[in-house]
């Protein structure tokens, strides 16, 4: 099997590691707590990737594009990335309190997933050019794929006590990675490069960031305060191991 794309299988199944976090506790408190910390970790490492790596990366590739378009790109990714996620969900008879914490998780799964896909043309495309480089850009990819399964997986989980189905939507986002890693096997190098994944990672971080402040903060806002801390601290020392790796 190509090494690339097994490095971007490995990256790409850690983010099942967020079903670690689908504990079934009895004690409402502790539950809120989980959800709390796992939920602060997610959205300050959402946050810090899409401005620190995935907006840099997208800007470093159009350097050459005009400002304006690239700005009107931004704007109009915006205003449709925020009237969808203004959308309120329609809950069900099980789902009257937790069903903005369901759809959180949905709106993670798919946001992920998309995010994933470019990492797995990176890390095939490097670790078949440079198997070191490789190795270390799938460490990198571990380490935050790890509070991204959490942001999927802890949400659904308590909303819907399914374990199954936790799993179902943490492995249907796990599966980018090697979807983005067999593109490059399959097309010519230049076809999957260029313009056209800057203006992806461009989509893909206001995704991100946009879920982190319009659904993960309001989940988080009303709970202790320490709580929040912790998982703010958590996700930064996350973040920084992953900026020290790359």
């Amino acid at each position: 099997m190509n090494k690339g794309l097994i490095l971007s299988i490995i990256a790409g199944f850690t983010t099942l590691s967020g079903m670690l976090f689908t504990i079934n506790y009895k004690d409402q408190k502790r539950i809120n707590r989980v959800i709390t910390i796992s939920l602060s970790m997610a959205f300050i490492v959402m946050i810090l990737i899409s401005i620190f790596d995935l907006f840099i990366e997208s800007l470093d590739i159009l350097k050459n594009k005009p400002f304006l378009n690239i700005f009107i790109y931004i704007l109009i990714n915006y205003t449709i990335i925020y009237i969808l996620l203004k959308i309120k969900p329609k809950n069900n008879e099980n789902m009257i309190e937790k069903g903005e914490l369901y759809f959180l998780g949905i709106y993670n799964m798919i946001a992920l997933l998309f995010h994933n896909i470019p990492e797995g043309i990176i890390t095939c495309i490097t670790s078949n050019y440079n198997l070191k480089l490789g190795i270390k850009i799938t460490t990198s990819i571990i380490i935050h794929n790890i509070p991204e399964g959490i942001s999927i997986a802890v949400p659904i989980y308590y909303a819907t006590k399914n374990r199954l189905k936790t799993f179902k939507y943490v492995f249907i986002a796990s599966i980018g990675e090697p979807i983005g890693a067999i593109i490059p096997l399959l097309l010519f190098k230049k076809l999957v490069g260029g313009v056209y994944i800057g203006y992806i990672l461009i989509t893909i971080a206001i995704l991100m960031i946009s879920i982190s402040i319009f659904k993960i903060f309001p989940q988080i806002k009303t709970n202790k305060n320490k709580d929040i801390f912790t998982g703010l601290i958590i996700g930064l020392v996350i973040f920084l191991i992953n900026i020290l790796l790359t």
